[in-house]
C-alpha cells in the first residue's frame, strides 16, 4: 500500500472524526505535560545542587567536613597540607546569611574562600580567584576594604550593582559591605542562579565569629594516593571531623529531597495516569466508528496486513501530535507552575535553581504518549484478526460471559489494591492502577445498576424527558459511548479526591508539628532570616541578662539546633530547654510513651529519632547508639517521631546535652515566657526594642513563628495543589466537550423525534436528564474509589516519605470534588443540549 492512498484514507477518515481524534490528543497530551513537568522540576534540583557542589570542588577527591556550625580549629589545614600525597587543599567557610539591598532582602549562603589556593577549586571559585573589580574611580576605595562577589540576578533582585552597599545579616549580628563584582552566566555558566555569595575567607570568619575556625577543607589528591590519603586523614582528625567526598552534598542532598520528590512524582503519576485514562475514554468514543471504518477497510478488499498499516500510520501521527502538544505544555508548566524550588530544603542545604532539561524527562514523555495512542488506536484489533463477516462491527453491549470476566477481573484488582496498602504501602503506583482497573472493570456494572436506580426512582413522577433518557442509556448499540462517558467523569473525580485528600491529610500532620515545635515558647528571639525559620542557626550574644531583666519576662530559656550529617542524612536537631513542658511534639510521637519520653529527654542520655531514620540503623525504644556529634555521645532512644515535615529525619535531645555534644554553649534561640498579665505581642515588642532596631535578630510571638513556619512547609505542598487544580480543569473539559460533541452529533435523531411529534423543551430536559446520570453515575463512582485512593496515598506518605500524615476519611473532599465537577459539565452541556434541541424537523428528511 503507497503512503499516498494511506494520507488519503486517513484524510477520510479525518473529516468525519475529527472532535474526538482531537479529544484523544487532549488527554494524551495532560498526561505527557504533567509527567514532564513534575520529572523536570524533581531532577534539576538533584542536578544543580550537584552542579553546585561541582562548581566549588572541581575535580577535588576529598572533603574535611565540620560537624558543628561553629566548625573546626584551622590549623588543622596546616597539618593536612603535609600528608604525602595532598596535592592542593582548599579551606572554606560557609554561613547562612540574609542580605538586604535598596529594592529587597533574599537568603544567601555565604562561602569564604582563599583566593590564594581557590584555583585549585572549581569553576566557581577560579572566577572568584581572578575576578578583578570594576574598574572605576572608586577603585582605590574598594580594594582597601572587604567586598563580596555575587550572582548577577541576586544582585538584580536586591538592587545592588558593583560598588554598591548591601546590608548583611550574620550570625545575629548586622554589617554593611560592598558589592566588588557580580558574575554573569558567561563567568559561571548555569552556576549563576545559585543563591550563594562568595568573599575572602578572612572576612566571612569576621562576620560570622568564625575567626580561627573552618567549616571544610577540600583535597586534591595525587592519583594511586587516595587509600593513603584517607587513611592518614583518619588518624589525624579523629571522630571530630567528618571525612567525606568533596562532592558527598549533592548525595545528602538527594536523599533529603527523595521523599519530596517521591510525593510529588506519585501525585504526577497519578495525574499523569488520569490523563492517559481519559485519553483512552475519549479513543473508545471513537471505537464503533474505527471498527466500522476496519469493516469499510476489509469489505473494499484490503487485507489484514494493510489494514494493521493503516492503523500503525494513525497511532504514528496520534503520537507525535500527542508528544509535540503534550511536551510543549509541559514546557509552560514547567516554566510557570513546576518551577525547580527547594522551598524549606534551601534551610540546610545551598541550593541552584537552575531548571534543568534531560532527555530522560523527553523520553518519559514520549514513552507515556505512545503507550496510549497504541493502546487506542489498536482496540479493534479483534476485528481485523478474527474470521472476516458481512456485518457491522458496532458494540452492542457487554455480554453475560464478558461481563462475568469484567466483574471477577474487578474484584482481583481491588483485593491486589487491599494487599498493597496491608502489605506493600511503598509500592503506591502499582495499588493506585490496580485500583483505577478496578473501578474502570467495575463500571458496567455499576452503571447498569445506577440507571436501573433512575429508572425506578422517576415511575412516581409523570414526565416524558425521564422516561426517553432512560431509554436512551439503555440502548445497547450507543453502551460503549455511553461508558465511555461514564468511565470520564469517574477517572476524573477518582484522581481529584485521591489526591486533595492526600493532601489534606499530609497539610494538617505538618500544621501539627509546627504547632507542637512552635508553642514550646511563648515568644522567640532567633537570627534574622528566612534560612532560620527552624531556629538552626546559633548565635553568640550578650542580651541574656538584659531581657531577663524586662518587666514583662517572667523567664527566657536557652533554645538550640542545628543541622547534623549522619551517615547520608542531614538531620535536623532539636534541643528544647529542660524546661519546657513538652520537649516532644506530641502529635509526632510513633512509639513509646510521651510522659516516660519527655521525662528521659529532659533527664540527659536519652534522645527521641524519627522513624526512618531508626529503622536504617535498626534502633527500637531503649536501643542504645553513638551520636556523630562533635564530641560523640552514648545516647539511648526514649521514643520515634515522624520526620517533622524534614524529610531526612530529626533528633530531639535537652539543650544541656546538645552544649556537651557540640562543646559549644551558644544558642540557636531564646525562649522568652512573659509574666502574667503581660500579652505576648506587648512583650515582644518589649523585647524588640531592647535588643535595637539593627541587631540582626528577629523577634516574633508563636503564633506569628506558626504563621511562617506553616508558609515554609506548605512550599512542599504547593505543587501537590497545582497538579490537583489541573487535573480538575482538564478532566472538568474532557468531559463536557465529549458529552457535548455526542449530543451535537444526535441532532439528526432529535430532529426525527421532533418529526414524531416530541417538543424540544421535552427533548432538551431529556439531554439534560441523561447527561445528569451518565456523569453524576461516573462521578460519584469516582469519588467513592478516589477515597480508597486518599487512604492508599497516606499509607504510602507515611511510609515512604516519614512525613506525618492524619488519617483520615475526606467525605466531604469527596462530595465536593463530585458535586463541583457534575454540576459544571451539566451546566455547560446545556447550551450544546438546547441548540441541538431546537434543530430543525427537516433535517431528519436529508440524505
Amino acid at each position: 500500500m503507497k503512503l499516498s492512498n494511506i494520507l488519503r484514507l486517513y484524510r477520510d477518515r479525518l473529516r468525519v472524526g475529527l472532535v474526538a481524534e482531537l479529544l484523544a490528543v487532549a488527554g494524551i497530551a495532560v498526561g505527557v505535560a504533567l509527567l514532564f513537568a513534575s520529572h523536570v522540576a524533581s531532577t534539576s534540583l538533584d542536578r544543580s545542587v550537584a552542579q553546585l557542589a561541582r562548581g566549588i570542588a572541581g575535580n577535588m577527591q576529598f572533603q574535611l567536613d565540620a560537624r558543628s556550625p561553629e566548625g573546626f580549629d584551622q590549623r588543622l589545614l596546616g597539618e593536612v597540607q603535609h600528608i604525602t600525597g595532598v596535592q592542593a587543599a582548599l579551606p572554606v567557610v560557609e554561613r547562612q546569611a540574609s542580605m538586604t539591598g535598596p529594592s529587597g532582602s533574599v537568603s544567601i549562603d555565604l562561602l569564604g574562600a582563599d583566593p590564594r589556593f581557590a584555583r585549585a577549586g572549581g569553576p566557581l571559585l577560579k572566577r572568584f580567584s581572578h575576578l578583578q573589580p570594576a574598574n572605576n574611580s572608586s577603585h582605590s576605595q574598594l580594594t582597601s576594604q572587604p567586598s563580596i562577589a555575587l550572582p548577577a540576578p541576586i544582585a538584580q533582585s536586591v538592587g545592588a550593582g558593583p560598588l554598591q552597599p548591601v546590608t548583611l545579616q550574620v550570625n545575629g549580628h548586622q554589617t554593611q559591605t560592598l558589592v566588588g563584582t557580580t558574575l554573569s552566566e558567561a563567568d559561571i555558566g548555569g552556576l549563576v542562579h545559585s543563591l550563594i555569595a562568595l568573599a575572602p575567607v578572612s572576612y566571612v570568619q569576621r562576620l560570622s565569629g568564625m575567626t580561627g575556625r573552618l567549616s571544610r577543607i577540600f583535597l586534591a589528591v595525587k592519583p594511586g594516593r587516595e587509600r593513603a590519603v584517607h587513611a592518614a586523614l583518619q588518624r589525624l582528625t579523629g571522630d571530630g571531623v567528618n571525612i567525606r567526598g568533596a562532592d558527598f552534598d549533592a548525595t545528602l542532598f538527594s536523599q533529603a529531597a527523595g521523599p519530596a520528590n517521591q510525593s510529588t512524582e506519585l501525585f504526577a503519576a497519578i495525574s499523569a495516569l488520569v490523563g492517559i485514562l481519559l485519553a483512552l475514554n475519549a479513543m473508545l468514543l471513537t471505537v464503533p466508528r474505527r471498527r466500522g471504518y476496519v469493516f469499510d477497510l476489509r469489505l473494499d478488499g484490503y487485507s489484514r496486513s494493510q489494514v494493521v498499516r493503516v492503523l500503525l500510520f494513525d497511532a504514528l501521527v496520534l503520537w507525535l501530535i500527542s508528544s509535540v502538544v503534550g511536551l510543549g505544555l509541559g514546557e509552560m508548566l514547567s516554566v510557570k507552575l513546576f518551577r525547580p524550588e527547594a522551598g524549606y530544603l534551601s534551610f540546610g542545604f545551598p541550593i541552584s535553581s537552575q531548571r534543568i532539561v534531560t532527555w530522560q524527562s523527553v523520553a518519559l514523555g514520549g514513552a507515556v504518549a505512545l503507550l496510549a495512542s497504541g493502546t487506542g488506536v489498536f482496540a479493534p484489533l479483534r476485528e481485523i484478526f478474527a474470521p472476516f463477516k458481512l456485518e457491522s462491527g458496532e458494540v452492542q453491549g457487554l455480554g453475560g460471559r464478558l461481563r462475568t470476566v469484567a466483574l471477577a477481573g474487578g474484584l482481583v484488582c481491588l483485593a491486589l489494591t487491599t494487599a498493597v496498602l496491608l502489605f506493600a504501602p511503598r509500592s503506591a503506583i502499582v495499588g493506585i492502577a490496580s485500583l483505577s482497573a478496578a473501578l474502570l472493570l467495575l463500571l458496567p456494572v455499576l452503571f447498569d445498576a445506577s440507571v436501573s436506580a433512575f429508572n425506578y426512582l422517576r415511575r412516581p413522577f409523570r414526565g416524558i424527558s425521564p422516561y426517553l433518557a432512560v431509554i436512551e442509556l439503555r440502548d445497547r448499540s450507543n453502551y460503549a459511548r455511553s461508558l465511555a462517558i461514564a468511565a470520564t467523569g469517574a477517572i476524573a473525580v477518582f484522581g481529584s479526591v485521591a489526591i486533595q485528600g492526600a493532601r489534606s491529610d499530609l497539610k494538617q500532620g505538618l500544621d501539627a508539628a509546627v504547632r507542637d515545635i512552635d508553642t514550646t515558647g511563648q515568644v522567640w528571639v532567633t537570627a534574622a532570616g528566612a534560612f532560620n525559620t527552624f531556629a538552626t542557626t546559633p548565635f553568640t550574644s550578650t542580651a541574656l541578662p538584659r531581657l531577663d531583666r524586662l518587666p514583662g519576662v517572667a523567664r527566657v530559656s536557652v533554645y538550640r539546633g542545628s543541622f547534623l550529617n549522619w551517615g547520608e542524612r542531614r538531620l535536623w536537631v532539636l534541643a528544647p530547654p529542660s524546661s519546657v513542658s513538652s520537649p516532644i511534639p506530641a502529635s509526632q510521637l510513633t512509639s513509646g510513651d510521651l510522659a516516660t519520653a519527655s521525662a528521659r529527654v529532659r533527664q540527659g542520655g536519652w534522645a527521641v529519632l524519627s522513624q526512618a531514620l531508626a529503622a536504617e540503623h535498626g534502633l527500637h525504644l531503649g536501643s542504645s547508639f553513638t551520636l556523630p556529634s562533635p564530641r560523640a555521645q552514648r545516647m539511648r532512644v526514649a521514643g520515634l517521631i515522624t520526620n517533622l515535615g524534614w524529610p531526612p529525619g530529626a533528633l530531639i535531645l535537652n539543650a544541656d546535652e546538645y552544649a556537651r555534644a557540640w562543646e559549644s554553649s551558644n544558642p540557636s534561640a531564646y525562649q522568652i515566657q512573659p509574666r502574667q498579665g503581660h500579652a505576648p505581642a506587648s512583650v515582644s515588642s518589649e523585647v524588640r526594642q531592647a535588643l535595637g532596631e539593627n541587631s540582626g535578630f528577629r523577634v516574633e510571638t508563636a503564633s506569628q513563628r506558626e504563621h511562617r513556619h506553616y508558609a515554609s512547609t506548605r512550599q512542599a505542598l504547593a505543587r501537590l495543589t497545582e497538579i490537583e487544580t489541573l487535573v480538575l480543569i482538564a478532566a472538568t473539559l474532557a468531559m463536557t466537550t465529549a458529552m457535548g460533541t455526542v449530543i451535537w452529533q444526535r441532532r439528526a435523531q432529535l430532529a426525527d423525534m421532533q418529526a414524531e411529534g416530541f417538543r424540544r423543551g421535552v427533548l432538551w430536559r431529556a439531554l439534560l436528564c441523561e447527561s445528569a446520570v451518565l456523569l453524576g453515575t461516573g462521578c460519584s463512582i469516582g469519588a467513592l474509589f478516589g477515597l480508597y485512593g486518599q487512604l492508599l496515598l497516606n499509607h504510602a506518605l507515611v511510609t515512604v516519605t516519614g512525613f506525618p500524615v492524619v488519617q483520615s476519611v475526606g467525605v466531604q473532599v469527596a462530595l465536593s470534588s463530585f458535586a463541583l465537577v457534575t454540576a459544571v459539565a451539566v451546566l455547560v452541556i446545556a447550551i450544546p443540549g438546547y441548540l441541538a434541541a431546537r434543530v430543525h424537523p427537516a433535517i431528519s428528511f436529508q440524505d
